[in-house]
């Protein structure tokens, strides 16, 4: 719960702090100081944000991420830093800046410097590669033996996480002429929450960043993609403190 409510503060900094209208991508990191420290994070976190912003707006100039790469090379922490931010700013699912061709290009970049762990690096690249799943009019992408004719909506839910459970209840009548199919994983029972069918197939994780559940999406009749992963459940119904 903690990682992910690192990503959900990171993502709040890029639709808060992120682009003010101007700035350009050309020379945006010549004259900056990239170091990270204390006293600095939340204003070098916001000059990312703006970044990010710009980036995803333009994602033709991706090539603006090397110039940043290139100062970070001499400080691994300040790498390490900087990698996460990417990660949560052009791969998470629910960032405003997601775009799978820069994240691409960005774990290419990180491969390629050799800085992190091989195990860190494949991680990355196996989020890249997962990224290009299930967008809008896609064929949807499930485990084998899951059927994606639709309409269905599909919930990604980590049995052993109150808040993926109480999301069951909050999704129940939610697009109610499609078919509700949570795919389950973890060690506890499944819920007696009416309406689902519950599924543990195997292979999710080579489909979906398990980590980020809860997450739904909704296929159409003919098996595609109608609404891509989503995080939108009504509050009233969702997760309290109380009950957390």
């Amino acid at each position: 719960m903690m990682r992910k409510a690192t990503i959900l503060t990171v993502i709040l900094a890029f639709l808060m702090n992120g682009c003010s209208g101007g700035g350009r991508l050309s020379g945006f990191w010549d004259n900056a100081d990239v170091t990270v420290t204390e006293e600095n994070y939340t204003q070098v976190q916001d000059r990312f944000a703006e970044f990010a912003e710009l980036l995803a707006a333009k994602p033709e100039a991706v090539e603006s991420i090397n110039p940043l790469f290139d100062k970070l090379k001499d400080n691994e922490v300040d790498y390490i830093i900087y990698t996460q931010w990417m990660e949560y700013a052009f791969h998470n699912y629910f960032s405003p800046c997601r775009n799978p061709a820069i994240f691409d290009a960005v774990v290419e970049r990180i491969a390629a410097d050799g800085i992190l762990s091989e195990e860190e690096i494949e991680r990355l690249q196996k989020l890249a590669a997962q990224d290009w799943f299930n967008h809008t009019g896609d064929p949807c992408k499930l485990p084998e033996g899951v059927n994606a004719g639709g309409p269905a909506l599909f919930l990604i839910l980590n049995l052993d996480c109150r808040t993926c459970q109480q999301s069951l209840q909050a999704l129940s009548n939610i697009h109610p002429e499609a078919a509700h199919i949570a795919l389950c994983y973890g060690w506890s029972p499944a819920p007696s929450v009416p309406g689902w069918e519950y599924l543990k197939p195997e292979g999710m994780e080579e489909i979906f960043e398990l980590e980020a559940a809860p997450f739904w999406f909704l296929t159409a009749a003919d098996g595609t993609v109608e609404i891509p992963y989503s995080m939108e459940i009504e509050p009233q119904s969702f997760a309290t403190p109380e009950t957390l």
